[in-house]
């Protein structure tokens, strides 16, 4: 598959899961042995590997659950073979502590025969767990 088509499919896929169409985008764009790795520090309740279908509808339930997203948006899409980098930028207020982080983040997603088989997510874990706790980013 071309390296447009797979930016293209990656592209579909944000917006759907953002216009809520979660289910259908799940079973009509994610292969069925998916993975989603989001390594994240506790507390943050959505951290971890996400296998198969079903495991992508639990992370984004969490996700969901969890957050009100004020923000989400792509700043770049860059393919090369089956492999689709994204660079974009969220902010969300965490329903628990009623605290608010932004962050800038890359997602790494592989495609096979026009569907994605995994997505690796690299967050500012800093300051998504200031949120998630005392509101103090930690010093680095």
């Amino acid at each position: 598959m071309s390296e447009e088509k797979n930016a293209a499919i990656v592209k579909e896929f944000y917006a759907r899961v953002l216009a809520g169409e979660v289910e259908q985008v799940i079973q009509q764009q994610l292969t069925a042995d998916f993975v989603w790795e989001n390594p994240l520090p506790e507390p943050v309740p959505y951290g971890g590997t996400f296998e198969g279908r079903d495991g992508a509808a639990r992370y984004l339930e969490r996700i969901f659950e969890t957050l009100d997203l004020t923000d989400f948006s792509i700043d770049e899409i860059v393919a090369s073979g089956d492999r689709v980098v994204v660079l974009g930028r969220e902010a969300a207020r965490v329903k628990a502590s009623d605290r608010h982080y932004s962050q800038g983040w890359v997602h790494v997603l592989r495609l096979r025969d026009g569907m994605i088989a995994h997505l690796r997510e690299y967050n500012d874990t800093a300051a998504m767990l200031a949120a998630f706790t005392s509101g103090a980013v930690p010093e680095e």
